[in-house]
């Protein structure tokens, strides 16, 4: 075995070497590049020089040049001659601005500039102020002697002999820097030139240390390729020898290897290797049928680890099908390029029996559940009717108003447990939904509070209620929002010993509404504050707790909140110290249109309408005689039926206005009843009222397809019977 040493230079030998060789082009090329900036800002400045020069002798030049055409002009008294000075005007302040810019880098020849330009100011004056003598003589032999004697006084001379010497000043400076600026420039491309050298000496050097490095490294090479072969073949045999199905491919989506199991589930053998992956892995979906796309397409695409949803078959080479879960995961080379998949899948026929077994158990629950609500409320129905009959019958006997009193409440608590338990059954399993519009906050706790008063008062509890003037307006659905308000209350007034105090509050800020529900109640323990929502949790579960309930109104509250997109909150200082739910609920913009209040409707004493002509159709006699006799009572005419074929011809022979049907009738259906009236010309302004223990929407889509007018749950509210009767409902 080598030593330490020599293995780690056969490894990372060729790496150190190339990154040396990098480093050293790297360093080689940074001083080479400062080198050259070096050489040529030299040589700019050297540029630089020669340019100040240039415009110095530039501007001596055209000086002279203005002080030729001058005394030409005053000397001959030829226009001729001021063509050189009208140029030599023009041309200075170009050049002397450029001077002054080519000199801002050295403050001395700045500011000798400006004295250069304050001297060739005051020469132009002098010259144009001869010119001024000259022509302001009329007479043309005195403008010739004045302009001479101008020029012979020396003024002109004293001031350019001046500029000259400013001139000669500043080339020797600029001579002085260019001799400087000159030799910085040979001595940068003298560095720059052994420099090079260097760095290509050290690159040649790097590069023989790196081919030898490569060489040796290709030995080791060879060993690894051999170790990695075999690695593969124990991966060919793991995955040959694993239960689930594998299949692998390469970067293109061929097979390149099948193992028992797959080749069980796709039914292809070894000519499956090179074939595309779609040819061997078929799959469709369950339900439609349709192709669904290939996971080893997916992965290639991604590259990331995926999974086809539930619902899919795999279609073997001879047609047959097995339902199958299945993920795909690339494989990776050291780069981190996808260079193959691996897809693994299995038979689940066992797990999707068992799926459809628990589908087939829900099913079977929730009918179980509705055809329980219904035989419930069948014996409901005759209750409450005979209740209202007795309120109805005038005995002035106290007691006999206060057992009708007792019925009605507990019929009312028992239809409360039926609707909650089919409410809490459809929300778990998603089979609700919200009828939607802009929701009075207001006018659904006034509903819920009507409810919840003759309860409370029976136990003798204060219920409060404060609600703020601009509680405001939510999304959502009135009678749910009413049904989680009543809840909260119900649960509040269950909870409170007789004579205790409940406080219902709502008010609402620019964002959110928040009804509050506190009451003086038995608490809750800290331990079960935190399950008070879950499903069938009631606070005292012992043999002698004296309130009823299935432990399913405050899971109801809570999904039903949480649809409107609220949340609902408890509190409890513990137990016999009362508790407090809070309902917040999103509120509308203010802005959002109000709808107009609709005037409150009373109960009604009496007949406050026409008496009727009804037909009431049931199978149970006491659903059916209840129900006639508090219509009676009422002032209306009623006839009965207790079949469908009976009410056909209790309908032809005296042609009710208003029938009351029951659906599951002996002989015929109430829908068929409810066809077949509908088809005769004689009923078809008659009014038909479904009465049935079935109330789930899907019940009241049916009825309204069969012809009902409207739909009624048992048990029915009398009050809402006479209201259809006297034509309140609409």
């Amino acid at each position: 075995m080598p030593a330490p040493g020599v293995r780690f230079l056969a490894n990372r030998g060729p790496a150190i070497a190339v990154a040396l060789l990098v480093v050293a082009l790297i360093v080689d090329a940074v001083l080479s590049l400062h080198n050259i900036r070096e050489v040529a800002t030299s040589v700019q400045w050297v540029s630089h020089s020669n340019e100040v020069l240039a415009r110095l002798e530039a501007v001596l030049s055209t000086l002279k040049d203005a002080e030729t055409g001058q005394r030409g002009y005053l000397l001959t008294g030829e226009p001729a001659y001021l063509e050189p000075y009208r140029e030599a005007v023009d041309r200075l302040p170009r050049q002397m601005a450029d001077l002054r810019q080519l000199t801002l880098d050295n403050p001395p020849q700045t500011v000798r500039v400006l004295r250069l330009d304050q001297l060739a100011s005051e020469q132009l004056a002098i010259l144009r102020r001869g010119l001024d003598l000259f022509a302001l003589e009329p007479d043309r032999s005195r403008a010739l002697q004045s302009a001479r004697q101008t020029v012979l006084s020396g003024q002109g001379k004293q001031v350019m002999d001046a500029i000259r010497g400013e001139v000669e000043q500043m080339q020797r400076v600029e001579w002085d820097l260019l001799r400087e600026r000159a030799a910085i420039s040979r001595a940068s491309a003298r560095t720059a030139f052994a420099t090079t050298i260097v760095g290509l000496a050290i690159g040649v050097g790097l590069v023989a240390l790196t081919i030898w490095l490569f060489a040796r490294n290709l030995a080791i090479r060879q060993r690894a390729a051999d170790v990695l072969q075999a690695e593969r073949e124990r991966f060919r045999t793991t995955l040959t020898s694993i239960g689930d199905a594998v299949v692998v491919t390469d970067g293109h989506g061929r097979v390149t290897l099948l193992n028992p199991a797959a080749q069980t589930l796709t039914r292809w053998a070894a000519d499956a290797i090179g074939r595309p992956i779609e040819e061997v892995f078929r799959i469709v979906n369950e339900e439609t049928r349709g192709t669904v796309e290939n996971p080893v397409t997916k992965v290639l695409r991604e590259g990331a680890v995926v999974g086809l949803a539930n619902h899919t078959v795999l279609i073997g080479r001879d047609r047959t099908e097995v339902p199958i879960d299945d993920s795909g995961a690339p494989i990776r080379d050291g780069r981190g390029r996808t260079v193959g998949v691996v897809l693994v899948f299995r038979d689940i026929t066992e797990r999707r029996a068992a799926e459809q077994k628990l589908h087939e158990n829900d099913r079977r629950k929730d009918e179980f559940l509705a055809m329980l609500a219904h035989e419930l409320r069948n014996p409901l129905a005759p209750i409450r009717n005979a209740a209202h009959t007795l309120a109805l019958l005038g005995t002035p006997d106290d007691r006999l108003q206060w057992v009708a009193g007792v019925i009605e409440r507990q019929v009312g608590l028992m239809t409360r447990l039926v609707d909650d338990l089919l409410d809490v059954s459809r929300i778990t399993s998603g089979k609700i939904t919200l009828q939607r519009e802009a929701v009075s906050i207001a006018a659904v706790i006034a509903q819920a509070v009507e409810a919840a008063r003759p309860p409370a008062e029976s136990r003798k509890e204060t219920l409060e209620v404060d609600v703020a003037d601009d509680v405001g307006w939510v999304d959502g659905d009135e009678a749910r929002l009413v049904q989680a308000v009543g809840n909260l209350l119900d649960n509040a007034i269950k909870y409170t010993e007789e004579g205790g105090h409940i406080r219902l509050t709502a008010g609402a800020d620019d964002r959110e509404i928040v009804i509050a529900v506190r009451d003086t109640g038995v608490g809750i323990t800290a331990g079960l504050l935190p399950h008070v929502f879950d499903l069938f949790t009631q606070a005292d579960r012992s043999l002698e707790r004296r309130q009823g309930g299935l432990g399913i109104g405050l899971t109801l509250v809570r999904r039903l909140v949480e649809m409107h997109g609220g949340r609902v909150e408890v509190s409890s200082e513990g137990t016999g110290r009362g508790s407090e739910f809070t309902i917040r609920l999103p509120r509308l913009p203010v802005d959002v249109a109000e709808p107009a209040a609709e005037p409150a409707r009373e109960a009604p004493e009496g007949p406050s309408g026409p008496a009727r002509r009804v037909l009431v159709v049931d199978d149970q006699p006491d659903s059916t005689d209840s129900l006639a006799l508090f219509l009676r009572l009422r002032g209306h005419e009623v006839h009965t039926a207790s079949d469908g074929p009976g009410a056909l011809e209790e309908f032809a022979r005296w042609q009710p206005e208003v029938v009351f049907l029951d659906l599951g009738l002996p002989g015929m259906s109430g829908y068929e009843v409810a066809r077949r009236l509908r088809a005769m010309p004689e009923a078809r302004d008659v009014r038909l009222v479904a009465i049935t223990g079935y109330g789930t929407e899907a019940d009241r889509e049916q009825t309204r397809a069969a012809g009902f007018d409207v739909h009624l749950a048992k048990p029915v509210d009398p009050h809402a019977v006479e209201a259809l009767l006297t034509g309140r409902d609409a």
